[in-house]
């Protein structure tokens, strides 16, 4: 075993914490099955004898010999009795390593939500869905596979093996040595099949992540896969991960199952050698008949836990494959915590500062160089410039979805790296271009800003959002429950929906990153309206790309490649004949 198998199994067991007991319970119960098994063999072949001896006499002596209780009845019973306890014991440790399997799946599964949830959003930026949801789901079911089928089973083979090594030799010193070098040679092919057969485990389970981030990528976007007629293509990319899993899928299957003819070819092959010596031990009386089948059975008994551990070998190399893809995402840095704060912060007034900031999604790609900007309390920010100038990463360093590699933002003279992150973002809200709803109902979603909020104040705020009209039309009004994404309702309605839970949070600062982008132009007039209302004494932060939307901002900011270029009042930017003065004059021209 290697140091990264050695490595996974120590944090592997880390999950086991407080089943000791029915560990330890699971141990004795295969212990004492494989112990009852071992055992027939001795009273099988004592019957053996008897009927032998029996026959025998019975020829010499002319009389008629009987199988009864009498003669038999004993052997029988304790045969029974030894495989039903074997069989009693079997049960338990099976049922006990299922309960186990579980829970430490459970564990996995939880400690992989809490870590999910401390990840920073570069993670999920960089990461697929679908290969997290196959981590989160196939991967975590091949652990959970191999503990309910190898844990028991690889103990019940140590001790089916060594027991039956044990009565090999009592039985006959020279048949083991026969015996032994066919289940070294076994056993040594099995390792060496094993080895060559870990990195096809890994491949397969990899392509498996793919596998699904294709198509859960292909279902989500299916909208657009239609519209552009890219139907073939997703296709021909479907077939070819696909093939590359079935390729995988094979090479290891073809790993796994080779092993099991292999070594029963060399195990017939030690038999046929291991029958003719005994025919010649029984013809110089140094063995009985019964003997020599009791020692048969144990080299069937020592060599058959070699082909089952090849397949318990096979799902831990699958196991081991499926663990280093969990604790891949285990291993990724968290967010920088939180400081700890003994108060809640005081009521934010909304002046914001950026001073000097540095950022880049990576060390070596600084996209902000020396980002200043100074915003007053209730100040109206817009924020305009081509697409990828940096103009939603500005707002989202503002709510610490990423942090600075330089400077600093202050919230009220408050430096936000100060600030927990979650009493930091109920400070705003915000109305994204992209909405995001979940499965639950109207109401639900609309106060996902404010749980607490009565009915009277969710109606108030679909109201201010000009929501109330078109959620009364539908079968159940608030209480309709959405699907998937809100697929059920049309997009400028989602916005409507979103635009009315950051009214209700009721925020001290606002984002609005095209708030009004998908709706007809009489609602966002009307929208419009709205949002005037509810940024009057706020701090607003509005990523636009209509410029007329923005004329009457207090302070517009222009970006271009991630820096800020100008920085005015819209007539003082069109008096500079800058850049702004071209965006502007391009969409009136």
């Amino acid at each position: 075993m290697n140091m990264h198998n050695k490595s996974t199994i120590r944090r592997l067991c880390s999950y086991f914490n407080g089943l000791g007991v029915k560990i330890l319970f699971i141990i004795t119960a295969s212990v004492l099955s494989s112990v009852f098994f071992i055992a027939t063999p001795i009273f099988l072949g004592k019957a053996l004898d008897q009927l032998a001896d029996g026959i025998k006499t019975a020829v010499t002596q002319g009389t008629r010999f009987q199988v009864n209780i009498e003669t038999m009845g004993g052997i029988f019973l304790i045969l029974l009795i030894l495989y039903v306890l074997s069989f009693i014991t079997n049960y338990l440790a099976n049922y006990l390593m299922s309960s186990v399997a579980e829970t430490v799946t459970l564990n996995m599964r939880a400690a992989l939500s809490e870590k999910l949830n401390r990840l920073p959003l570069r993670f999920y930026d960089a990461t697929e869905r679908g290969d997290i949801l196959s981590r989160a789901t196939n991967d975590l079911e091949k652990i959970a596979d191999a503990l309910r089928e190898g844990f028991n089973r690889l103990i019940g083979c140590a001790v089916t093996i060594t027991g039956a090594v044990i009565m090999m030799l009592v039985i006959s010193p020279s048949l083991s040595l026969i015996a032994f070098l066919t289940i070294g040679t076994a056993t040594t092919v099995t390792l060496v099949i094993a080895k060559k057969s870990r990195k096809y485990f890994l491949n397969y389970q990899t392509s498996l992540g793919e596998l699904n981030a294709n198509i859960e990528e292909a279902f989500t976007g299916q909208l657009v896969i239609k519209a552009f007629h890219y139907e073939e293509n997703a296709i021909k990319e479907f077939k070819k991960i696909n093939h590359d899993l079935y390729m995988h899928s094979s090479y290891s299957q073809i790993a796994q199952f080779v092993v099991a003819p292999s070594v029963r070819f060399i195990n017939n092959l030690g038999y046929i050698v291991i029958a003719v010596m005994s025919v010649f031990s029984i013809i110089q009386g140094r063995l009985s008949i019964g003997t020599v089948q009791a020692f048969i059975q144990y080299t069937d008994k020592a060599s058959e836990p070699v082909i089952e551990c090849s397949q318990i070998i096979s799902s831990m190399q699958s196991a081991f494959a499926a663990s280093s893809r969990y604790f891949e995402i285990m291993d990724e840095l968290d967010e920088i915590p939180d400081p700890a704060l003994t108060k809640n912060l005081p009521p934010v007034q909304g002046n914001v500062s950026f001073e000097h900031v540095r950022f880049g999604y990576s060390d070596d790609h600084i996209l902000m160089k020396d980002i200043n900007i100074d915003v007053k309390a209730g100040d109206k920010i817009a924020v305009v410039g081509p697409t990828g100038a940096g103009k939603t990463t500005l707002v989202n360093l503002l709510m610490r979805f990423y942090d600075i590699q330089g400077g600093r933002i202050t919230i009220d003279g408050a430096d936000i790296k100060t600030m927990p992150r979650g009493e930091l973002r109920n400070k705003f809200g915000m109305v994204l271009q992209d909405t995001w709803l979940f499965s639950s109902t109207i109401r639900e979603n609309i106060a996902y800003s404010n749980f607490n909020a009565g009915d009277e104040e969710i109606i108030a705020a679909a109201k201010s959002a000009r929501a109330d009209h078109f959620i009364r039309t539908l079968p159940d009004g608030y209480h309709t429950l959405l699907s998937e994404d809100g697929a059920n309702v049309s997009q400028g309605q989602k916005q409507l929906l979103t635009i009315a839970r950051a009214i209700l949070a009721d925020p001290a600062i606002l984002i609005l990153d095209e708030a009004t982008s998908s709706v007809d132009t009489r609602t966002e007039v009307e929208i419009q309206k709205a949002m005037n209302n509810l940024m009057k004494g706020r701090t607003s932060f509005i990523i636009a790309h209509k410029l007329s939307t923005i004329r009457n901002a207090d302070l517009i900011l222009v970006m271009q490649q991630g820096t800020i270029i100008e920085q005015g009042t819209h007539h003082e930017l069109l008096a500079k004949k800058g850049f702004y003065e071209k965006l502007y004059n391009s969409q009136f021209a």
